[in-house]
C-alpha cells in the first residue's frame, strides 16, 4: 500500500465566507500536529475577500495548506474538487462558517494513524449563534474504537444515527474515491449525499469518543433555517431525487444492511422535506401535493423508503389539515416524554 505522508485532509468548500473563513482556518493551523494534516481550501468562485484570507494562510504554512479557486459549483462541486484532490489517509469535510476543536486534533490524528477502518465516527458540537447554547451530539457504541459493520449499526440504530452525518463522518481517502458519488451541485443539502453515498458500501466503521466539529447554528441565513429550508424545498426535492435514481445503481446485494442505511438515510430527508412542505407551507394545499409527489416516488421506486416514512407521513398529513404549526410540533419532539417513548439518548 502507497503511504502517505498526511494522515488528515481537511476540505474546506468557500463561497462568500470572508467573516468567518479565518476563525475555521485558525482551527487547523494551531495544531501541534500540522505537519500531519493537509487543508484544501476550495474557493467556489467567491466576489469577497475569502481567496485572499485563504492565500494567506497557504503561504503561511505552505506545506499544510493549499487553495484551489473554481468557478461556482455549489457546496457539493467544491466537495468534489477538494476532496478529489485529497493525498491524506483520511478526509473529512469542514465548512468554512464552522470550525474544529483545535485542542482535540492531536489525539483525532493519532487514533486515524493507528486506524484502518472505512468510516469513523466522531462527536460534534452544536453552537447556537443567537443564544450561545450548546449541545452536545454522541454516538453511544458498546465499545468505542472498535471496528463495526452495518448489521450490528443497523440493529442498533438510536446508538449511531448521530454520528452518521456530516459532522461525524470521516472517511478513509481511498474508500471514498472508489466508492464516491459525484455530489450534486448548485443544491444545497447535498450533504445528505456525502453522509450516505459512500458510506453505505463500508465494511468498517469506527466511532471515537472524541468531539471533533463545531457546527455553527441559528442564523437566519443558513440553509437549515425554517425560511430557508421552505424556499429550498426543490433543492431538498433534487437530492432526494437522486437519491431515487442512485439506488437501482448501488453494488450490493439485495437485502444487504448497506442498502438498509441507505433507505434509513433516504427516509431522513424524506421526512425532512414532508415536515417543510407540511407544516411550514403556508399553502396548506400546495404543500399536501408537493407531498403526495414525493411520497409517491418513493412508494413505487423504493418501497422500504416509504414503508420507513408512512406513519410519520399520516401524522404530518393529518397535522397540516388541523394546522398544526412547526413551532408546535417541535415542542412536542423536545418534550422529555417523547423522547423517552422514542428510546432516544439524552446528549447531555
Amino acid at each position: 500500500m502507497l503511504e502517505v505522508s498526511k494522515i488528515l485532509t481537511f476540505v474546506v468548500p468557500s463561497y462568500n465566507c470572508e467573516k468567518f473563513l479565518d476563525k475555521c482556518l485558525s482551527s487547523f493551523a494551531d495544531s501541534e500536529v500540522l505537519d500531519k494534516l493537509e487543508i484544501i481550501v476550495v474557493n467556489d468562485g467567491s466576489s469577497d475577500g475569502t481567496e485572499k484570507i485563504a492565500l494567506s494562510y497557504a503561504e503561511k504554512y505552505p506545506d499544510s495548506f493549499r487553495v484551489i479557486s473554481q468557478e461556482n459549483k455549489g457546496h457539493g462541486g467544491a466537495l468534489n474538487t477538494g476532496i478529489g484532490a485529497a493525498e491524506g489517509k483520511y478526509v473529512k469535510a469542514v465548512d468554512a462558517d464552522d470550525w474544529v476543536e483545535t485542542g482535540e486534533l492531536p489525539t483525532f490524528v493519532s487514533m486515524l494513524e493507528e486506524c484502518s477502518s472505512d468510516v469513523v465516527l466522531t462527536h460534534h458540537y452544536t453552537i447556537d449563534v443567537g443564544t450561545g447554547e450548546i449541545k452536545k451530539w454522541k454516538s453511544f457504541p458498546e465499545k468505542f474504537g472498535v471496528s463495526y459493520d452495518f448489521i450490528h449499526i443497523m440493529n442498533n440504530w438510536k446508538s449511531f444515527d448521530r454520528s452518521l452525518t456530516f459532522h461525524g463522518i470521516t472517511y478513509n481517502t481511498a474508500f471514498y474515491k472508489k466508492y464516491g458519488m459525484q455530489l450534486s451541485e448548485h443544491v444545497f443539502y447535498e450533504d445528505h449525499e456525502y453522509a450516505t453515498v459512500p458510506c453505505c458500501y463500508a465494511k468498517s466503521i469506527t466511532p471515537f469518543d472524541i468531539f471533533v466539529y463545531d457546527y455553527r447554528v441559528g442564523d437566519v441565513e443558513q440553509s437549515v433555517s425554517e425560511a430557508n429550508q421552505l424556499k429550498r424545498l426543490g433543492h431538498t426535492q433534487t437530492v432526494l431525487e437522486r437519491f431515487l435514481s442512485e439506488y437501482p445503481k448501488l453494488r450490493l446485494k439485495k437485502g444487504c444492511y448497506g442498502r438498509k442505511y441507505f433507505c434509513m438515510k433516504a427516509q431522513g430527508l424524506l421526512l425532512s422535506y414532508l415536515r417543510t412542505a407540511l407544516l411550514v407551507e403556508l399553502d396548506r394545499k400546495k404543500g399536501r401535493e408537493e407531498a403526495r409527489y414525493i411520497t409517491d416516488r418513493f412508494k413505487n421506486e423504493i418501497r422500504p423508503v416509504y414503508d420507513l416514512a408512512k406513519r410519520q407521513y399520516k401524522a404530518f398529513m393529518m397535522m397540516n389539515r388541523s394546522h398544526v404549526s412547526l413551532n408546535t410540533f417541535e415542542k412536542i419532539l423536545s418534550s422529555k416524554l417523547y423522547n423517552k417513548l422514542r428510546g432516544n439518548h439524552d446528549f447531555n
